[in-house]
């Protein structure tokens, strides 16, 4: 999961890395060469223009000169110690500044210019939404990540760390918005412990998405936590959800309540819940048909549920194979039924996996789960830093 984005967003970083190191390496280069004009600098015949004498010419006799002037200094010296100093430390503040200049480019801090930045920035924005990131959210990461990292001083000999670790921060901004407040099984103990029982939860969602796999998954959730529950087999629209969902029951051991094909799904739902009631049991887990955002009538039809079940809590069970349509679709569901926290299956079959970054950002509505395949445990909570993780490589 989520490899393609980890592969483009590494080779993104990977990039801006290179480069930033190539000019370093650049400047390094400059820089030795400048210290060494510095220190190879020869004395000019005023004469000739060279830095040697002519054959005819005999070199000049300095020796006088010099030993006036290094009388003259030492004289100018004895009364002045203070002099004395001042020609020490001079000498030593340019030893260390030819030093200190050439190990600088590689112990000092980074501060990446804005075209490093911008190109950065927008080849990570191609990545995010060829990864089925939104265009809103990805618009919206981007903008606080150059912000970020035009702040930000980063170590020359850990660059590639850094600017993960910028990348980390951003996303883990973005992704807070799809945790819950409380996970679903916190949220089901606290309403059986105010007395409320049982707690109904209906699962919606279009075709194939997995409903009754993820129904099935809740149920052995609950099971291992000592929270029983029935199953409301609403899925009427079809006879093999039906046989399915018997199925289920009946490898967990549970109860289910069903009808005949083509039977009022809303009616089945009542029942399910009159009949945890009569015996004392805690979740009622209702199933509902399969139905897309442009089918009105179905939609409609999720209403009457909802009058007649009265569901606690309302999960939408969507793919995250399905890209950026998902969104799209829940923003349709939503303008009929109340929807509490999604669960996204599929996410093992998904190398992109952007719509779980963005998802949470565009509806507003919390990650309960991630499927992540078809055995009853593969179920795993929203969790931010395993998506970060996955797709950062540190």
């Amino acid at each position: 999961m989520f490899d393609s984005l980890r592969k483009k967003i590494s080779n993104a970083i990977s990039s801006i890395v290179k480069s930033e190191n190539e000019e370093e390496a650049n400047n390094l280069g400059n820089e030795k060469a400048n210290s060494d004009i510095e220190n190879n600098i020869q004395p000019i015949s005023e004469e000739t223009g060279t830095d040697k004498p002519t054959e005819d010419e005999s070199p000049p006799d300095y020796s006088i000169a010099q030993k006036s002037n290094e009388s003259e200094n030492r004289q100018s010296v004895k009364g002045n110690p203070e002099k004395q100093v001042q020609n020490n430390e001079k000498g030593k503040d340019i030893k260390l500044s030819l030093s200190t200049r050439l190990k600088s480019a590689f112990s000092k801090e980074i501060k990446l210019n804005d075209n490093d930045i911008e190109r950065f920035s927008s080849e990570l924005m191609m990545t995010m939404l060829q990864s089925d990131v939104s265009y809103a959210t990805t618009e919206k990461f981007i903008e606080s990540l150059k912000t970020q990292m035009s702040n930000t001083r980063f170590e020359s000999s850990n660059l590639q760390s850094g600017i993960s670790n910028c990348v980390s921060l951003e996303l883990e901004k973005v992704l807070e918005a799809g945790k819950p407040k409380e996970q679903l099984l916190e949220i089901v103990r606290h309403k059986l412990d105010s007395g409320m029982r049982p707690v109904s939860i209906m699962f919606l969602g279009p075709n194939g998405t997995g409903k009754t796999t993820t129904m099935s998954k809740i149920a052995y959730m609950l099971k291992n936590n000592g929270i029983s529950s029935v199953f409301s087999a609403s899925d009427t629209f079809r006879a093999a959800a039906i046989e399915q969902t018997a199925y289920h029951a009946s490898k967990l051991g549970m109860p289910i309540i069903k009808g005949a094909y083509g039977a009022d799904p809303a009616s089945i739902a009542f029942d399910a819940i009159e009949y945890t009631k009569a015996h004392g049991l805690d979740v009622v887990l209702i199933d509902t048909a399969g139905r897309q955002e442009t089918n009105k009538n179905l939609l409609n039809e999720i209403k009457k549920m909802e009058r007649v079940a009265k569901p606690d809590i309302t999960i939408y069970v969507g793919e995250s194979t399905s890209g950026n349509r998902i969104a799209e679709q829940i923003a349709e569901f939503v303008k009929f039924i109340k929807i509490d926290g999604i669960i996204l299956t599929k996410l093992d079959c998904d190398s992109k996996g952007g719509n779980a970054i963005s998802i949470s950002d565009v509806t507003g509505i919390p990650i309960f789960f991630f499927g992540t395949g078809e055995s009853y445990d593969s179920l795993m909570e929203f969790d931010p830093s395993f998506i970060i993780k996955s797709i950062v490589q540190n």
